[in-house]
């Protein structure tokens, strides 16, 4: 991995992203399924908001050409500076490192990519909250740039593809 010196992300090789296409693309085709894709990209800590990776992949074929990948990955990108959230969300709570159980819940469902209800408080029951409402800013920042697959596997392809590795 390398630092951008634009965001100061850590981006990987071309070579790095190659080897993570074929943890997807595991028959070696050189094509993935469009939602695979969103997945690597992804996975590579590309950080687009559902609306942005719908708008940048609306064009692409399904599925998607290895090739199309890697073009799609030399692009540039600015992720989101993990310093910018905290500081946004410790505003949020009075500049005092911490934010109300209730504020953040409100800032989730009505600002930006808004949440339902209950996805915000799908995200506030895995931080955790002191007796006074409160949830760390340094945990909550951790707990969103912790990456998490964007989708369950499919059980039955990965048995597939594990018998098919052992023949």
């Amino acid at each position: 991995f390398f630092s951008c010196p634009l965001c100061s992300c850590t981006m990987a090789s071309e070579e790095e992203w190659t080897q993570m296409w074929y943890v997807f693309d595991s028959q070696k085709e050189d094509q993935v399924s469009k939602a695979d894709f969103i997945h690597i990209v992804r996975a590579l800590g590309r950080m687009y908001s559902e609306e942005e990776i719908t708008a940048r992949t609306a064009a692409l074929p399904d599925p998607v050409p290895l090739a199309d990948f890697l073009t799609f990955m030399r692009e540039p990108y600015t992720a989101p500076a993990q310093k910018e959230l905290w500081e946004a969300l410790d505003f949020l709570g009075g500049r005092t490192g911490f934010v109300q159980q209730s504020d953040l819940l409100t800032f989730l469902t009505s600002l930006g990519e808004q949440l339902s209800r209950d996805e915000a408080q799908q995200v506030l029951n895995n931080v955790k909250v002191d007796d006074d409402g409160r949830i760390s800013v340094d945990e909550l920042c951790r707990y969103l740039y912790t990456p998490v697959p964007s989708m369950m596997p499919q059980i039955n392809e990965l048995q597939k593809q594990l018998a098919a590795a052992k023949t």
